[in-house]
């Protein structure tokens, strides 16, 4: 397993081409009507994207206020979760772009990895989304209010080769008591799961491919 570590965005976004990476994995996990088939309408646009991006060479743009904000208090949210562990963590956010592949078929872009757990930060724009995140105390909840978190931080694990993570949400607008959040999120047995939905998924983006 060959992990990309690098300060180039763009030698980082080339290593990720064609993968169904982490961040999106949740896109696929849906369960179609047609019990016959592996991947419901929603997998299979997503892998129609994924394919005109190879074919094109262009990829869609992900912008906006909530991102932006995001990504400027990434690393202070990881500062101030450090400060509040015992053990040592080391943050891959800001100008470190990271990427543990997992098979042929994806890969995962960790905030920050421990000695046998990942730490995945999240910095809502939504204070009340924030709040909300107060109530999750396990994977279940995870999977109950952010689907797209809980099947990143599953597949993280298994790329990463965890054996739980932190959901972190962080909002340093709110009371100090109010600032952080921290919940243990254990590695759940979904691998089976995970890699049959990647396997079709990758079956589907190769025969679009082919066909142009």
């Amino acid at each position: 397993m060959e992990i990309t570590i690098t300060n180039n965005e763009s030698e980082w976004l080339k290593v990720r081409e064609g993968r169904f990476t982490a961040s999106d994995i949740h896109k696929l996990m849906g369960t179609p009507r047609n019990k016959s088939e592996y991947l419901s309408e929603t997998a299979k646009t997503f892998v129609y994207e994924k394919a005109s991006e190879l074919l094109t060479g262009i990829r869609k743009p992900i912008w906006g206020e909530a991102l932006t904000w995001g990504t400027e208090n990434e690393k202070e949210a990881f500062e101030v979760f450090q400060h509040n562990q015992d053990d040592f963590y080391t943050y891959y956010g800001g100008e470190t772009y990271t990427f543990i592949p997992y098979g042929e078929y994806s890969g995962y872009s960790p905030d920050a990895l421990g000695s046998n757990c990942l730490v995945e930060i999240k910095n809502p724009f939504n204070s009340g989304i924030h709040l909300k995140n107060r109530s999750i105390k396990c994977a279940e909840d995870l999977l109950k209010i952010h689907p797209e978190y809980y099947w990143q931080m599953q597949l993280g694990m298994i790329a990463s080769a965890c054996e739980f993570g932190y959901f972190v949400s962080y909002d340093k607008r709110m009371p100090s008591t109010h600032h952080l959040f921290i919940s243990h999120i254990e590695l759940q047995d979904v691998k089976e799961i995970i890699d049959e939905k990647l396997y079709y998924a990758n079956q589907l983006l190769q025969s679009i491919v082919k066909l142009m």
